[in-house]
């Protein structure tokens, strides 16, 4: 599996070096190998491909499901693991006590500001905006409350969320964004029925997954160079993409 593995990873990487850019967030590009937290992959026989891909505090899922279709989310993390509310917490810090301490903050994003903010970024993540709006209404600020101990007061988290309006719509479309610093929360996008970008995240996934490991480790940096064209139509030379002769966590020895 370790072919398969490193193509993955190779294509979550390139992802994140061409995304991050464009929706502008505090990633240094390319991303190496010491700017990976964290890494969970899919396998073949779980009826997706795709991962999921912390760099610095931002962590990236991209998945091309065999039922669901493709999916994105992304999703601001702290120090510590958790989710961020867009201020430093302490480790035992409850998010309670997070969001009380944010709700005393002035905030630097209303709610003028963050249907912009959120298109903006789904544009960025080349979502067709005009085409989900025709079928999902976005509701802006939902939750517009935070019940401090101080009695209601205005929520220092805030997000735009496009819905059928089914109970029950796994397919919504949601950005949340922290009214103090104004940064990026969470974008999630699991059905991905609006993606412009319908290019299979892997070709033949099966006959990748059966390169065995032994023949993948003798493989030249060529060699690994034309498995990502093969299987990912991923070329390093028009778009931003590591070094395929890298040393890869978990792959390389």
């Amino acid at each position: 599996m370790l072919a398969y593995k490193y193509v993955i990873i190779m294509i979550l990487m390139a992802k994140v070096n061409y995304y991050a850019p464009r929706m502008h967030l505090p990633i240094d590009i390319p991303v190496r190998e010491e700017d990976i937290r964290s890494i969970v992959l899919s396998t073949p026989k779980m009826g997706i491909d795709g991962g999921c891909l912390q760099v610095k505090n931002y962590r990236f899922t991209f998945g091309d499901s065999r039922f669901f279709g493709k999916s994105i989310i992304i999703v601001s993390v702290d120090q510590y693991g958790k989710r961020s509310f867009g201020i430093p917490i302490e480790s035992r810090e409850s998010s309670v006590s997070a969001m009380e301490r944010a709700s005393q903050m002035k905030y630097l994003v209303n709610t003028n500001d963050i249907y912009r903010m959120a298109t903006n970024w789904l544009v960025a993540m080349d979502i067709d905006v005009e085409k989900m709006e025709k079928v999902k209404s976005p509701a802006v600020d939902k939750y517009p409350i935070f019940h401090s101990s101080r009695g209601d007061v205005p929520n220092p988290i805030l997000n735009v969320e496009w819905s059928s309006g089914e109970a029950h719509d796994m397919g919504r479309v949601v950005v949340v964004i922290s009214a103090v610093t104004g940064e990026l929360l969470e974008l999630r996008n699991t059905h991905g029925s609006f993606n412009k970008n319908t290019t299979s995240f892997i070709k033949d996934s099966e006959k990748l997954a059966a390169i065995s490991d032994e023949e993948f480790l003798k493989y030249s940096t060529l060699e690994r160079s034309n498995l990502l064209v093969r299987f990912a139509d991923l070329h390093c030379t028009n778009m931003y993409c590591p070094g395929v002769d890298a040393p890869v966590a978990g792959v390389n020895p």
